[in-house]
């Protein structure tokens, strides 16, 4: 668990009790002769991170806003696990549960959304992927966090900020006003981390880039009569001409209870057909990040006098993609988010030194979308994720064995982080600038 502020003034009390009860009561940075970790953020890589750590026998505590596992919400999309993150849930021990609660993917369908015709597409991997609702994955991971003994998960509270004062003593201060003590934090709290723009050296690297395009979510109780659960399904309106690119797709992805979510893919250009699609404008600087993960949506009803946002998608889906609209429930559409324009976090090094996804010192690091947030065009962010989360374990545990450690020191954690952070961002920043320029064509 994370130490609590003891008063100044009551340091020579906290001293004597230091000899009764143990340097955990006292927390300055002194106290902590082994590391005791904070994560901020509890989606998939900050748990696969507390997994992780818990196996190199380093205690963390997580902080997560949402108090329950995400129903459907503009975070709820469906996902599609990759070799990447499924070497990354297995590295946790998790895969097999994964497994379990999802469905194998073993190819796309193009579906022509005028004819209803479908073309099957083999996947490029090697092994099946698997299928899945975000809540559901955490669901999983969680339920396997929560039985280890070095992880501690508290829900219904997220971090505000952090400080660091000048004997390098972390202090995390929550939503609800608490103060608490970690000897490193790990921001895994998504785009608009808050850890990250606690602190200069990583606040003063990022920036979030737009792209040319935006997404409506949906979801509904059931699919498609004779679709099947081992792919996704990519639905295309016909061409008005072959030279001229389309200015939406729909992604459907069948879920394990039965429904379904659909991410409809807008390129700007629709907008000028069907203008009650515009998404609302990115927030200002100065307001980014306020809503957290909220920011990603814009709008839910159209302000108009005769047509919400329901009404009209079905009609222009109607119009547009004919057989598909009679495949689907008018439920979906009552369900219907506008998100905000594509962004991902461009990281770049300042003043000559190369990116970090942690501070100097090594005691604070950057996970997923907080150090390498990417568009969703390739599926590859929430993969990407959580193998952040294994090479940080694995960068803490490599030192650990060239020392012949069998417990953690703090220095060691130190230099694990500095070395993941200095490390990462060449092998992920190259798929985050491919997803970017797929959404730009």
């Amino acid at each position: 668990m994370p130490a609590t502020r003891t008063p100044k003034w009551r340091a020579f009390g906290a001293a004597v009790l230091l000899l009764a009860l143990g340097p955990q009561m006292i927390p300055t940075s002194q106290a902590f002769t082994t590391p005791n970790v904070i994560i901020s953020g509890g989606g998939p890589a900050g748990l696969l991170a507390s997994i992780l750590l818990n196996n190199l026998g380093i205690q963390s505590t997580i902080f997560e806003e949402a108090r329950d596992p995400d129903e459907w919400s503009s975070k709820s999309y469906a996902m599609s696990l990759n070799d990447r993150g499924k070497a990354a849930l297995d590295a946790g021990g998790c895969l097999e549960s994964i497994i379990g609660a999802g469905n194998e993917k073993l190819c796309n369908y193009f579906v022509d959304g005028s004819t209803g015709d479908v073309q099957t597409i083999p996947r490029r991997e090697p092994t099946p992927g698997i299928g899945m609702s975000r809540p559901m994955l955490v669901d999983c991971i969680e339920n396997i966090a929560k039985t280890l003994p070095h992880v501690t998960l508290r829900r219904g509270v997220g971090v505000a900020s952090v400080t660091e004062d000048e004997d390098g003593e972390l202090s995390v201060h929550l939503d609800d006003g608490t103060v608490v003590h970690a000897s490193h934090v790990i921001g895994a709290d998504g785009k608009w981390s808050k850890v990250r723009q606690s602190f200069e050296e990583l606040k003063s690297q990022a920036k979030l880039v737009s792209c040319t395009g935006f997404g409506v979510l949906m979801c509904g109780d059931s699919a498609p009569e004779g679709w099947k659960m081992d792919g996704s399904y990519v639905i295309f309106p016909p061409k008005e001409e072959e030279s001229i690119p389309q200015d939406f797709y729909i992604i459907g992805s069948p879920l394990m209870n039965g429904g379904m979510a659909l991410a409809m893919v807008c390129s700007d250009g629709v907008t000028k057909k069907y203008p009650w699609l515009k998404p609302e404008a990115d927030p200002s600087p100065k307001d980014v990040g306020k809503g957290g993960w909220k920011d990603e949506t814009s709008l839910e009803l159209v302000d108009s006098t005769t047509h919400d946002l329901a009404t009209n998608l079905d009609t222009m889906l109607q119009d547009t993609v004919p057989a598909f609209h009679a495949a689907i429930d008018k439920s979906f559409y009552k369900t219907a988010r506008i998100q905000r324009r594509a962004t991902w976090l461009q990281m770049t090094p300042k003043d000559g030194s190369v990116v970090s996804y942690s501070t100097e010192k090594g005691n604070v690091a950057l996970v997923g979308d907080a150090a390498h947030a990417m568009t969703a065009s390739m599926g590859e962010g929430g993969n990407c994720a959580m193998e952040s989360a294994v090479k940080l374990a694995g960068a803490v545990g490599s030192i650990m064995k060239e020392k012949g450690e069998t417990t953690c020191t703090v220095d060691t954690l130190n230099a694990g982080f500095i070395q993941y952070g200095i490390s990462r961002p060449k092998d992920v920043q190259p798929i985050q600038e491919m997803s970017a320029a797929r959404n730009n064509k």
